[in-house]
């Protein structure tokens, strides 16, 4: 008889210490959210998300400004798309590592 708690995937950490974590939130800050789909990817890879949550980041961020560049941007709408996907990004990957637990 199988556990799935027992028998899980062990889950890697996301971030190997703090300055790591602030390295990564700064760098999805400073960049407007275009490092949200990589940061991300790397974490689906290391099984802490889903392989959906990098790509829902980028259809958004890319999309966005793509769209912007296409229909224009007469009310600034792509601003605030993306500042709210920034904040949302950033908030997201400085939660990433919240719950583990060495061997987990």
């Amino acid at each position: 008889m199988t556990n799935p708690y027992i028998n899980a995937p062990i889950q890697a950490r996301m971030y190997a210490n703090t300055g790591h974590k602030v390295v990564w939130v700064v760098a999805v800050v400073a960049t407007a959210g275009l490092l949200a789909p990589p940061l991300f990817f790397i974490a689906a890879k290391k099984r802490v998300v889903s392989m959906a949550v990098p790509a829902v980041y980028a259809a958004v961020i890319y999309g966005t400004a793509f769209l912007g560049s296409i229909l224009g941007n007469p009310k600034n709408w792509v601003g605030g798309v993306l500042s709210i996907t920034m904040i949302v990004a950033a908030v997201h990957a400085a939660i990433l590592d919240a719950d583990w637990k060495p061997g987990r």
